[in-house]
């Protein structure tokens, strides 16, 4: 009986401890942030509808990396003049820009500026990328290289990935010229021409800048945006800060053996056989883990929830293998972020209907988590591959099977919450969009920035841009689109954010 009391009195203890900690687990106090601009972002030096012209002319280069060796020209690929046209249009809508600060190509077509500032050490570095993806206009409201402006809306490929942010920043350095204002320290503007087909114009900056000792305080990125309803019970927008980034790996997966007539089909089918490998690697995922980055999100995020999910939050300590196992089944973006992920996105057979391939091919595209390096998540595969094609390999007729690595990185390095650049960042986004709140997360897509983290310790990812679903799903989709008010905005947070340095 006095166990029982004991056992009782403890469970009651652990909840009172529980429901306690969540009572007090509360938004910490709002953080004011007194407005210390070094230029009047309200000056009229900057026309919003002027940049909504400028940026509309921009994206009606077709700045699409062509695929022949020759630079292209074809209407699905842009070309080389294409980018050419682009930078002569910088230099047309920027005269003050090209006359003050140094300018450099690198490789070819990707921009280097900088903007000499009173001193040369921990200077900040802004990036973008003009080069776009392919885009037809057959699926578009607006064609998606023609420039329209309807109604106060820019439509067209690379309005927000990235040539939105590109134009903001020129348009804010450009006001800010005009009003003689002068950095305190060097900033490093680098616009990649190469960004989508991770090319070599990032690589080359960075090969410079480390050439040059250039060790930047803050190097800035896109990523993350202002999004809201995305977390339960959450009204407040919410700029999601990417302290790094998942690898990117493409495996290719080949099996070879006998094909045929289809009229006399043996009983081994190399396209059954890559089915069930396919099929094994779906049902056999990475390990979900916790990372860092997501445990310090829900510890900004979870404060702000209903009570219930902050009885979890306030108390990791004690769900937190709960929610490995839970987070991952609440959805796409929750599992991407607790684990490694993999999916098979080509598959290629025989080229008639009557013909039983030879020869499978299948490639896998993995998005890699920092626990998982490149070498362990070709190994996870490689098994997973030969144990799914085991009986095939063994038959009568056996088909090989072979597991390659084509291309790829390990995740990123992750940068620091704690470190003045990032507050620095964080108080930059709260004056720019008031009532916002400012969290930490993870990037799933690969950018830019990764190849300045040899440079950098305070690489972050964050647009400046407030995006709802639809517009989010529009970047590298249909109707890619930004409104002349959300350009402004862009402008106003890189004219703010540069004013601090």
């Amino acid at each position: 009986m006095t166990l029982l009391m004991i056992s009782g009195g403890l469970i009651t203890l652990w909840v009172v401890i529980l429901l306690v900690r969540a009572a007090l687990y509360r938004p910490l106090s709002a953080e004011v942030y007194p407005v210390q601009r070094s230029v009047d972002s309200t000056s009229p030096d900057v026309s919003y509808e002027e940049a909504a012209c400028h940026l509309a002319e921009l994206v009606s280069c077709r700045t699409v990396i062509p695929k022949s060796e020759n630079g292209g020209g074809k209407e699905d690929e842009g070309g080389y003049e294409q980018y050419k046209k682009f930078r002569s249009l910088l230099k047309k809508f920027y005269p003050l820009i090209h006359s003050n600060l140094d300018l450099e190509l690198v490789n070819e077509h990707s921009l280097l500026y900088r903007w000499v500032g009173q001193g040369s050490e921990k200077p900040l570095v802004l990036l973008a990328h003009y080069d776009v993806v392919p885009a037809f206009k057959e699926q578009w409201k607006h064609p998606p290289f023609d420039g329209v402006i309807v109604e106060g809306v820019i439509w067209g490929r690379g309005t927000l990935d990235t040539k939105g942010t590109l134009c903001g920043i020129c348009e804010a350095v450009e006001g800010m010229l005009i009003k003689g204002f002068k950095p305190a320290r060097d900033i490093y503007f680098a616009f990649g021409h190469d960004e989508e087909t991770m090319g070599a114009g990032a690589p080359g900056i960075v090969e410079i800048l480390k050439n040059r000792d250039v060790y930047p305080e803050l190097v800035l990125d896109e990523g993350g945006a202002i999004i809201q309803g995305v977390f339960p019970g959450v009204d407040r927008p919410i700029a999601v800060i990417g302290l790094a980034e998942k690898g990117i790996v493409d495996i290719e997966v080949v099996l070879e053996g006998s094909g045929g007539h289809s009229s006399t089909p043996g009983r081994i089918n190399p396209l059954s056989e890559m089915s069930k490998i396919i099929l094994r690697l779906d049902k056999n995922p990475f390990r979900s883990y916790l990372p860092g980055e997501v445990k310090e999100m829900f510890a900004v995020i979870g404060r702000h929830m209903p009570f219930t999910f902050r009885i979890i939050f306030a108390n990791m300590w004690c769900f937190q293998p709960l929610l490995t196992t839970i987070l991952p089944l609440l959805g796409r973006e929750l599992n991407a972020l607790c684990r490694s992920t993999c999916v098979f996105t080509m598959v290629e057979g025989s080229k008639a209907s009557n013909v039983i391939p030879d020869r499978v091919r299948a490639v896998a595209n993995l998005r890699l988590a920092a626990i998982d390096p490149l070498d362990e998540a070709l190994k996870h595969i490689t098994e997973q591959a030969f144990a799914a094609s085991q009986k095939a390999r063994k038959a009568r007729e056996p088909l090989k099977l072979k597991v390659s690595l084509l291309h790829g990185h390990n995740a990123s390095a992750s940068s620091s919450t704690a470190s003045a650049a990032y507050q620095t960042l964080k108080q930059t986004i709260s004056e720019s969009f008031r009532d916002t709140i400012v969290s930490p997360y993870i990037m799933l897509g690969a950018t830019d920035s990764r190849h300045y983290c040899a440079i950098c310790d305070n690489v972050f990812r964050f647009s400046p841009i407030r995006m709802n679903k639809e517009e989010l799903h529009s970047i590298h989709g249909v109707d890619e689109r930004i409104t002349v008010e959300k350009l402004g905005g862009i402008v106003d947070f890189y004219r703010t954010l540069i004013g601090k340095f």
